[in-house]
């Protein structure tokens, strides 16, 4: 499954925007805050989640949008998605939310949405190993608050379950992602105990390597019994879950999480599960990682799920130079305009100077380091000495403008004599 097409029209800031998404390459939105980034990405949640509720029954409702979606000054907003699935025909459906006491212009249209449901249930019926499409929205509260220890409430771990809170928009339940782990562990153990040692579940392989993929030297993650923990090999020391950092914790949890759902959507036993399809919907794919770990996390996405569609929001400079192009969003006088911009191999001070409109340096050192070039090109060279000195003892001695004032004192020194 991949989205081709997302309209919306007065939905929460944006007036009317149309977005063609590439299905091939990662879809990265960047702008200031306020734009619109996260309103597209909760808009694709919202349409999707109506595909999803009724993959797992029929004719339920989605999620609705609600009277703070809509624009202000305006009395309705209407939203159209158009899906790829295999080749099939495009699908397209729509949602209107219209203010209370107010006459509506546009209707919803669940037509299509109806026909694509029956088709899937039709081949889940004829095919036990038929793969489900994905679609699975991280938001920027995703953070993993703690790992449980003890599992109150048992869940059912069934295809059909992985829909289940992949487009709420709330935080990663690792609890649940814990009990399947171990109840997969379990089985896979006793399989080797009873047959053979070289026996490894498929499902949980499929997890371990999108780790071992995402996150460069860790490895073998498991359920340790007495006492009961979750622990993974970091660089050679095995270390608990709960041990690992916020960006860490964070990453693991979104790997394993897609991994999972992956693995449960796609049963046939000769597929690789890290193979199959889906949407997976990411806000400020940054979140508490180190700008190492940000430029390299979305080929590190693509090398380990190869046929996911990603669209992300960003901030980091590290994560749009790795990409070959980004979707600028930006407030004009006549509403949201976006602008595809080329941003590969772009460094990070032209990236922050040229699409994110942020100065390289602080204002007062630019300022300072003009002052400094100034009295170089006056030929005052006793006085810029003493003011580069100056500004040494404040910005520290490596930055490479005092390599090049330098440069320029020593040889206005030659010429003089």
């Amino acid at each position: 499954m991949k989205v081709k097409r997302l309209k919306m029209n007065s939905f929460r800031g944006i007036s009317d925007l149309t977005l063609e998404f590439d299905t091939d390459e990662p879809t990265v939105f960047i702008g200031i805050n306020g734009v619109g980034k996260s309103s597209i990405l909760e808009c694709l949640a919202i349409l999707l989640y109506w595909l999803t509720k009724r993959i797992q029954t029929s004719n339920i409702h989605g999620r609705f949008f609600n009277e703070d979606d809509i624009k202000k000054g305006c009395k309705e907003t209407h939203n159209e998605i158009t899906i790829s699935i295999n080749d099939w025909p495009e699908v397209v459906w729509s949602l209107t939310k219209v203010r209370k006491g107010r006459s509506q212009d546009t209707s919803s249209n669940l037509g299509d949405l109806k026909k694509v449901v029956d088709r899937i249930h039709s081949q889940l019926d004829a095919n036990s190993y038929a793969a489900l499409p994905l679609a699975v929205y991280y938001p920027t509260n995703r953070a993993v608050l703690d790992i449980p220890l003890k599992i109150r409430t048992k869940h059912s771990f069934e295809q059909i379950t992985v829909y289940d809170e992949a487009l709420t928009g709330g935080q990663i339940d690792f609890r649940r992602f814990f009990e399947w782990f171990r109840d997969r562990e379990d089985l896979e153990n006793e399989l080797r105990l009873n047959n053979t040692n070289e026996y490894r579940d498929r499902e949980l392989e499929a997890v371990r390597y999108a780790i071992t993929n995402l996150l460069d030297g860790w490895s073998n993650l498991r359920v340790r019994r007495s006492p009961l923990r979750m622990t993974v090999n970091k660089e050679g020391d095995e270390l608990i879950v709960n041990q690992l950092s916020d960006g860490e914790k964070c990453l693991l949890a979104l790997a394993g999480d897609l991994a999972r759902r992956l693995a449960i959507a796609n049963p046939n036993p000769d597929y690789n599960p890290l193979e199959g399809s889906g949407v997976v919907l990411i806000d400020e794919i940054e979140l508490h990682l180190h700008p190492k770990w940000q430029r390299a996390i979305i080929p590190n996405l693509k090398k380990t799920f190869p046929n996911c569609q990603f669209i992300i929001t960003t901030h980091s400079p590290q994560v749009i130079s790795d990409l070959k192009c980004v979707h600028l969003l930006r407030s004009t006088s006549e509403g949201i305009a976006i602008e595809q911009v080329p941003s590969f191999g772009k460094d990070s001070n032209r990236i922050l100077e040229t699409l994110m409109g942020t100065p390289e340096r602080p204002q007062e050192i630019k300022e300072d380091l003009r002052k400094l070039f100034r009295l170089i090109d006056k030929g005052e060279l006793g006085k810029a000495r003493q003011f580069r000195q100056k500004l040494a003892e404040k910005m520290g001695e490596e930055d490479p403008e005092f390599v090049r004032a330098d440069w320029l004192i020593q040889r206005k020194e030659i010429l003089n004599k």
